[in-house]
């Protein structure tokens, strides 16, 4: 995913409800649920409304004070694992 593509979550085919630390997505046309954690959970309002990489990690960076190359690779690996759940738009 390029810095400025929009990305943004499935909403049409999930339901989610924040329980405790954690965000639960229930993905209605397999029945999948899924755990969204950690920094996730601070990203997923962000990926509800749509938004870019560049945001992404731009939170990552300010709100867990993490270097630049650090937050990237873990957006990538948190963004790997929810591609389920994304669509570009």
């Amino acid at each position: 995913m390029n810095e400025a593509q929009q990305v943004a979550v499935r909403s049409e085919e999930l339901a989610w409800n924040e329980v405790d630390d954690q965000i639960v997505v229930l993905d209605t046309t397999t029945s999948t649920y899924h755990a969204v954690s950690g920094a996730g959970v601070a990203l997923w309002p962000l990926l509800v409304e749509g938004t870019t990489r560049a945001d992404l990690l731009e939170v990552l960076r300010r709100t867990y004070d993490v270097p630049g190359d650090r937050a990237a690779a873990d957006l990538d690996a948190f963004l790997d694992a929810c591609t389920p759940l994304l669509r570009t738009v």
